[in-house]
């Protein structure tokens, strides 16, 4: 009984976290540089009931390989620890329970998301969470097979990985070092910074901070722009009624863009806009509140 304490409550812990973030899609933006990802928030759309259909662009590269890179792998990782922490718990766990496993446990997650409206039921993402708790099992089999010098090593290794997953979180969450790479807070979040009370200042700094943004406006459509990014590449983007754009003065629609326009993007993996931020200072008279 003892045994099974330890990876039980990992494993409470581990569920914890993946309803938290899989679920109700409670994600930090990731910050490459000046390209804000966005895998969190309430997704719309219809179902894809159809295998690999959402999977085949990734792979071909059609979305982006480094968004491709995180859609996919995140999906596959997010659910190794499931492979691996459940046999670890119930004795004599066979090949076939951890197919049944993998199944359900995409399953489970999709559907939570559909009914709850939170996001949309992908197949493909069940496919990929399969694969990551069928991945788990096997580093479970591998790690039975060690001898106990090797276990020791193994898990030593894997403590210094986790601290070192945790040590950076917290390193790029209050940015206490300056990286490449970083999380930053959620749009939802974004949202709640309000001015001090008393005072409405509606000239504020650069939302991009000087840093001249992930690029340039240079074509404006009804529902989307064309972005020139720094490296010289152009891409759609697309903006929604869900989509928040923000200057300097404070709250802007899609109208108050202009070609010409530096500006920082948050994206999804569709390349649909959660936030965009227009560089550069506008000036308008401040307002006293009395």
């Amino acid at each position: 009984m003892k045994k099974h304490l330890f990876p039980l409550l990992l494993l409470i812990g581990y569920l914890f976290i993946l309803i938290k973030v899989l679920v109700f899609k409670d994600v930090a933006l990731i910050r490459i540089g000046e390209l804000r990802l966005n895998f969190g928030g309430t997704q719309e759309g219809p179902p894809n009931l159809i295998p690999f259909k959402s999977i085949l662009p990734y792979l071909l590269g059609e979305k982006g390989f480094l968004i491709a890179f995180i859609n996919l792998l995140g999906n596959i990782v997010a659910l190794v620890p499931m492979g691996f922490l459940v046999p670890n718990i119930f004795s004599n766990f066979n090949r076939k329970q951890v197919v049944v496993l993998a199944v359900a446990s995409g399953l489970v997650v999709e559907s939570t998301q559909f009914f709850l409206e939170i996001g949309i039921f992908d197949i493909d993402d069940v496919i990929l969470n399969g694969l990551g708790v069928i991945i788990g099992f096997g580093i479970f089999n591998l790690y039975t097979g060690f001898s106990k010098p090797i276990k020791k090593v193994a898990t030593g290794l894997s403590f210094t990985i986790l601290v070192t997953i945790f040590s950076l979180y917290v390193i790029t969450s209050y940015e206490l070092i300056h990286l490449p790479f970083g999380l930053e807070p959620t749009i939802n979040e974004q949202k709640q910074i309000n001015t001090p009370i008393g005072a409405v200042n509606n000239n504020c700094c650069d939302l991009c901070n000087g840093t001249g943004g992930t690029g340039v406006i240079t074509a404006i459509g009804k529902n989307y722009f064309t972005l020139e990014r720094r490296d010289g590449k152009r891409e759609i983007i697309k903006l929604t009624t869900q989509t928040t754009i923000k200057n300097s003065a404070g709250p802007a629609t899609n109208a108050d863009l202009k070609v010409g326009d530096r500006v920082t993007l948050v994206i999804d993996d569709t390349e649909t806009a959660s936030l965009v931020l227009v560089c550069g200072i506008i000036d308008k008279p401040s307002v006293l509140l009395k």
